[in-house]
């Protein structure tokens, strides 16, 4: 169960059912990002497809008869309307349309009348409308999804397509349940569940029904977690240099070359990524150091170039040595970086401290350290602020609460008044009034068992300091596996199946985005239970600053009840 190998399927299906000879590819925006995560554009070439166009980008050049057009497109009103006009006078001698998900009757109508010349071969729904990022997490990419505690305007039939999208390309016929204290989460899993049974005939290869689940979180549970530094590769790239479909902007990173300006960061298209990108900061230092040297022995055998049959090797060999050669100048350059921000941040600092913060409990100690950190004028601002704010959702109920001293001492290395405001915004956002969950485990206790957890919690040690935060997400798949999910706390949209209380594939969904850390949990516990599978979605893939502006955006205008600054 790979969302990624569901995107190859059907971008290869496309490509082998069309007639022999050269094509181009005719796409959208979000459909070439669908594309490009899963495969090189030298993988898709070598099947024949030529060149590659965006139906939004297009403009009447040159007529292509003798080439094929394989459209693959979202079915939205713009692109209808731009594959009419494109029908209605064809540059290309045949097309293969794809839509990435249902499209209605009246819109195929409206393509039938625009073609006149008959040019049109094929059109057939596949259900790929989402980013695969690895075979175990996908995304909507939809950075704005709300307004308040609402879906914002078309982000819901979105989100539904979305992930109707993924269960049918999965062929997952679930048992849905969701966070009961979210009115969107709720709506979301009523119109999944009204979707599947509008277009059960989709399903024709069905898991068992029973055998899957599909969990609808809401990010609101958990604000801790996307502002916390992370450690593995793959969340530092991100939430240091950021990640955009797959691909990272380098350009400016000191003494870079134009080669490297912008990479691709993917683990489809990057064997040594794919293999490195859970390693921690102090692995992946080690790692690079053994791939440059594994390079080096490679080179200087390459260089010893003394026969015919020594040159026929260099000739075929070549190809893999200047791939490789790349990968070790790319992730060099990345980790580089990574290490010089680590170090002219104080980022091992502000990360302790973080981390004592969210999993400790000695407040005096984390105020008077938030205090040093805050003052100190080489923490950055962003810093600075999610410092507080991480202490303003620990320590909410605490007698001895100084948020307000907090803000002042923001106020006087002049923290603009955007970041003061988001802080308030994020105690309505996720503080202990908009959550259900015990995100700190400071609730008491209703069972021996939960007794336990909390009291040898502690005695256990701490392998690391910079990673002892573990997200909710982990705590919740945990309760799925155990057949201990509260029904009252995550209750069923309709009659749950029969053998729904133990699943073996669960697809997990955060309404307001997902982060690296929490796909690096699903991960290690998908490799800890072979017989479940669990598979992470979300709107988006939130770093800190991805996540500030999300939520600044969903309580943009409304009043703010819970702080005042």
């Amino acid at each position: 169960m790979s969302v990624v190998q569901a995107v190859k399927n059907y971008v290869n299906k496309m490509i082998s059912e069309s007639e022999p000879g050269y094509k181009i590819m005719l796409m959208d925006k979000e459909t070439t990002s669908f594309v490009s995560l899963v495969l090189g554009m030298s993988e898709v070439m070598r099947q024949e497809v030529y060149m590659f166009e965006r139906l939004d980008q297009t403009s009447s050049g040159e007529n292509m008869s003798y080439l094929k057009c394989l459209v693959y497109v979202r079915p939205t009103q713009d692109n209808i309307r731009a594959l009419c006009h494109e029908l209605q006078k064809p540059r290309y001698g045949a097309y293969y349309i794809y839509f990435s998900n249902v499209v209605s009757k009246s819109d195929v109508k409206l393509l039938a009348e625009a073609d006149e010349h008959e040019v049109v071969r094929e059109v057939q729904e596949l259900y790929a409308d989402y980013q695969a990022l690895s075979p175990h997490l996908f995304s909507l990419n939809m950075p704005i999804h709300s307004h308040g505690m609402k879906w914002g305007s078309g982000c819901l039939q979105r989100t539904v397509q979305g992930l109707a999208g993924v269960l049918f390309s999965l062929q997952l016929l679930p048992t849905i349940r969701y966070q009961n204290n979210s009115e969107m989460a709720r709506s979301l899993a009523e119109n999944i569940r009204q979707t599947i049974v509008t277009e059960g005939s989709l399903y024709t290869n069905v898991d068992t029904e029973g055998n899957s689940l599909l969990l609808i979180l809401d990010r609101r549970d958990d604000p801790v977690t996307p502002l916390l530094h992370q450690w593995t590769y793959e969340a530092m790239v991100h939430e240091l240099l950021g990640v955009n479909n797959g691909r990272v902007n380098l350009a400016h990173v000191p003494g870079v070359s134009d080669d490297l300006k912008e990479v691709v960061m993917s683990p489809t298209q990057d064997d040594f990524y794919a293999r490195s990108m859970y390693l921690n900061y102090g692995e992946i230092g080690q790692t690079i150091k053994d791939l440059m040297e594994d390079y080096q022995k490679k080179l200087s055998k390459q260089q010893k170039v003394e026969s015919i049959n020594d040159m026929k090797h260099f000739v075929e060999s070549y190809p893999q040595f200047k791939k490789m050669s790349g990968t070790v100048s790319k992730h060099v350059t990345v980790v580089g970086e990574l290490s010089r921000l680590v170090g002219t941040l104080g980022l091992l600092g502000i990360s302790e401290c973080q981390q004592e913060l969210v999993c400790g409990s000695d407040h005096s100690a984390n105020l008077q350290r938030i205090y040093q950190l805050v003052t100190d004028v080489k923490v950055r601002e962003a810093d600075a602020v999610a410092l507080v704010m991480l202490y303003a959702l620990r320590h909410e109920g605490h007698p001895n609460n100084d948020v307000r001293g907090l803000i002042i001492a923001l106020r006087k290395r002049n923290v603009g008044d955007d970041y003061l405001k988001l802080l308030s915004s994020l105690m309505d956002y996720g503080g202990a009034r908009a959550r259900q969950s015990d995100l700190f485990g400071t609730q008491a206790p209703q069972d021996v068992s939960a007794i336990k957890k909390r009291l040898f919690k502690g005695l256990k040690g701490v392998d690391n300091v910079y990673t002892q935060h573990k997200p909710l997400v982990l705590d919740t798949i945990s309760e799925v596996a155990k057949g201990r999910l509260r029904e009252g706390a995550y209750p069923y949209c309709g009659n749950p199946a029969p053998t729904a209380s133990k699943p073996q594939n669960v697809v997990l969904f955060i309404i307001g985005g997902v982060t690296y850390e929490e796909s690096a949990a699903i991960h290690q516990f998908n490799t800890n239970n072979p017989g479940m599978r669990v598979i992470l979605g979300g709107s988006t893939v939130h770093n800190s600053t991805s996540f500030l502006a999300s939520m600044e955006a969903a309580m943009d205008g409304l009043p703010r009840k819970t702080l005042r600054i």
